[in-house]
C-alpha cells in the first residue's frame, strides 16, 4: 500500500535562519498605525521586539532593513522605528518586521502607549 503525502503550498517567504519570535507575547491593543514609504498600515499585533502588519508593503524583500513611522490609530503621537523584513505573507496578507533594538524611542513609546491607549 502505497502512502501519498498531501502538502500545502504556502505563498511565505522569510528570512533563513532566523530566530524564531512568532511566539512571543504580542499585543493588540492599542491597534498602531505604521507608515513604510507613504503607505499606511495597522498592525494585527505586535511586541516590543517587532510587529505583524496587516498588508503588504511594496518594494520590501525579507533580510532587508526597513524604516517607517509609528504611534496609535487615532493619536498624534507618533516615532520613527528602524528594523528589517523577516516575512511576507502573501496569503495572509501580512508582513512581519523585526525593531531595530538601538531605537531607545520605540522600546520607552510602545509600553506608554499600552498603559495609555489599550483601555479605549
Amino acid at each position: 500500500m502505497e502512502t501519498i503525502v498531501l502538502q500545502a503550498e504556502t505563498n511565505t517567504q522569510s528570512v533563513a535562519n532566523r530566530f524564531e519570535k512568532r511566539g512571543t507575547f504580542r499585543v493588540s491593543n492599542p491597534v498602531l498605525s505604521v507608515e513604510i514609504n507613504g503607505t499606511r498600515f495597522s498592525t494585527e499585533n505586535w511586541s516590543l521586539d517587532g510587529m505583524l502588519l496587516n498588508g503588504l508593503a511594496d518594494h520590501v524583500e525579507p533580510g532587508k532593513p526597513i524604516e517607517g513611522i509609528i504611534g496609535p490609530i487615532g493619536s498624534p503621537e507618533m516615532c520613527r522605528f528602524g528594523g528589517c523584513v523577516v516575512r511576507i505573507d502573501e496569503d495572509e496578507m501580512t508582513t512581519a518586521i523585526e525593531l531595530d533594538e538601538k531605537n531607545a524611542d520605540v522600546a520607552a513609546l510602545l509600553p506608554l502607549w499600552v498603559l495609555k491607549y489599550s483601555a479605549r
